[in-house]
């Protein structure tokens, strides 16, 4: 019999408590009592499961069989790293232990991805526990797709094994109760820029207005570089092409470029962001600052800075390759760099994006359980987002199965995260289903 809401509860919420933050401030151990605890979870219904160490944090396998000679071979994925969960005083709940208000969990981790990922741990093991298994299922969970590492990925290049399809439960829904099928992602690129314009900091009365300033610098190289009415210079959009006729008309389906603003409580770019959403969301690469540093703002200095920094992100479509990419931007910001300024570009993490065909057979089931589980029509669209396991498993021919139960409005990545507990606990249904009828592929 499945397990009951509060039973699978307490398994959820024992995962959540373990802190496995990924990005800067978490510490080692616990990612690898993360790795463990799903490691755990796979021996106890029956399967086998190890901890797999990697050039960074660990990844977590494990093996479920259904006994089947003819069984089709199933990918199941999700992370177990979690964000940071600065700044802690804007909680309103301490982000390692989980509660229920007003019909949500709080916790780091409860939509992204451990909530997520549990839906899916969960239905294989009970399926296996009862004996109804019908696919044969490996299940992977990596410690780095907070900090866009690529241990996964190199696991998975490394792998003899074959797959027939993955289920992949690190995305979300339309909006309460209608479930969407997410048939592409955008790539990503992080890195850094390191402005330079002389070897010290220099008095800003006796030497302003002669000498360069690389706060000033590094701001002309980002205003250089955004965006204009959502497209990016000409050089960052190559290999960019257009979303078919079909595509762009689903898109009015969904809900307005307004109300997913609205959502995430930010003000749209410029006038074109809202009818343009879905476009430049889903269809076109984007460049964004993730940070910036340039001495401390809160004190009193009057200084012309020496150097400045900023952490980046671009975003890719489909048919955009990572590396290029890449050369473009270094390229597109050197010919932005006055003299006198040096500048120092490092990459941290690249993966290309990547959209399936939705009438492939895997996918056709997903949508029709997806859509019987949470009785809505399944909304099938892209994502902006990226998961590099994902872009891989297209570029080794696996039909991957992208869902998942998080909303918008979820604060993932930020303080007060949540996961609706009635998406929960169809997500756990909806798996289960899908698990049982990918055996007809």
């Amino acid at each position: 019999m499945p397990r009951t809401t509060p039973e699978l509860l307490d398994e959820l919420f024992d995962f959540i408590r373990i802190p496995s933050i990924s990005s800067g401030d978490g510490d080692d151990a616990d990612l690898r009592r993360a790795a463990e605890w799903v490691c755990a979870r796979v021996r106890d219904a029956g399967g086998e499961a190890a901890v797999v160490d990697t050039a960074r944090n660990p990844l977590a396998v494990g093996r479920l069989r259904s006994g089947r000679a003819d069984a089709p071979q199933l990918l199941l994925y999700g992370h177990y790293d979690v964000q940071t969960v600065h700044p802690l005083s804007a909680w309103e709940s301490p982000p390692f232990e989980p509660v229920i208000r007003d019909g949500y969990i709080y916790a780091r981790g409860a939509s992204d991805d451990k909530g997520n990922f549990h839906c899916l741990l969960a239905a294989a093991c009970d399926l296996a526990r009862e004996g109804s298994l019908a696919c044969d299922i490996t299940i992977v969970s990596d410690g780095e797709e907070e900090i866009g590492g690529d241990s996964v990925v190199r696991w998975l290049d490394a792998s003899s094994d074959r797959f027939d399809a993955a289920v992949v439960f690190d995305g979300g829904m339309v909006a309460a109760g209608w479930p969407q099928l997410t048939i592409g992602v955008r790539g990503v690129v992080t890195g850094q820029m390191r402005v330079s314009t002389g070897a010290r900091d220099v008095h800003s009365g006796i030497y302003g207005g002669a000498a360069l300033n690389a706060a000033h610098v590094l701001a002309t190289l980002i205003e250089g570089t955004r965006a204009r009415d959502g497209l990016l210079p000409a050089s960052l959009r190559a290999d960019v092409r257009d979303p078919s006729p079909a595509e762009v008309a689903s898109w009015a389906t969904l809900p307005s470029g307004a109300a997913e603003l609205a959502a995430a409580g930010i003000a749209p770019l410029d006038d074109g962001a809202v009818g343009d959403y879905y476009r430049r969301t889903f269809a076109l690469p984007t460049f964004d600052v993730n940070a910036i540093t340039c001495r401390d703002a809160a004190q009193h200095r009057t200084i012309i800075p020496h150097e400045a920094t900023a952490a980046i992100s671009l975003r890719l479509v489909p048919d955009q390759d990572a590396a290029r990419a890449f050369a473009n931007f270094e390229a597109h910001l050197r010919g932005l760099l006055p003299a006198g300024a040096t500048l120092e570009l490092v990459r941290w993490g690249a993966s290309s994006g990547c959209a399936y065909d939705p009438s492939l057979p895997a996918l056709t089931i997903a949508r029709r359980v997806l859509a019987e589980a949470f009785s809505h029509d399944c909304a099938v669209a892209r994502t902006g987002g990226a998961i590099p396991l994902v872009s891989a498993l297209h570029r080794h021919g696996v039909p991957t199965v992208l869902s998942g139960v998080a909303l918008p409005e979820d604060n993932i990545h930020a303080p007060n995260e949540r996961l609706l507990l009635s998406n929960y606990e169809a997500g756990v249904r909806a798996a289960r289903s899908l698990l049982t009828a990918l055996a007809g592929l």
